[in-house]
């Protein structure tokens, strides 16, 4: 019995250890963690657009700059918990201070608005004509990865 649980045990370590050097592995370049579907979904998805090397180097470093947008979103949003928190435990919501958060994401969301716009722009630069209807129909919601012509 000592015997079956020491093995449960071990199995479950090593699940872990595996688990834990696929993430390390697939956590490198893309923007980090989710690196292992991002990388699925791009090459589907240049795999039916037939993009060059040329053209998948250019469309990741927007991502990557996207990215880094994110994380930018996700450390102002840390801070905004923080504040609030701070707050919450000394009883006295000042409205100034939230004004002041909300104040910070309005800008922050410029930001991103504008950094996508420039992303999307230069995508469809560096794609040709039946490329960009591809990536219209995708957008669109119209049966992109249907596995059925796309018509360009």
């Amino acid at each position: 019995m000592i015997g079956f649980i020491l093995g449960a045990v071990a199995a479950v370590g090593v699940a872990k250890v595996v688990r834990a050097r696929r993430r390390g592995m697939w956590g490198r370049g893309f923007g980090g963690p989710g690196f292992g579907r991002r990388r699925w979904f791009l090459r589907a998805l240049f795999e039916r657009l037939a993009t060059t090397p040329g053209q998948e180097r250019a469309i990741v470093a927007l991502l990557d700059e996207l990215s880094q947008n994110r994380k930018a979103v996700r450390e102002e949003f840390g801070q905004t918990r923080a504040e609030l928190a701070h707050a919450v435990e000394g009883g006295l919501i000042d409205d100034a201070t939230l004004d002041e958060a909300f104040a910070r994401h309005d800008r922050l969301a410029a930001q991103l608005r504008v950094a996508f716009i420039e992303a999307l722009k230069k995508t469809t630069e560096v794609l040709d004509e039946r490329q960009r209807k591809q990536v219209a129909r995708l957008l669109a919601g119209r049966a992109f990865f249907s596995g059925g012509p796309v018509w360009a």
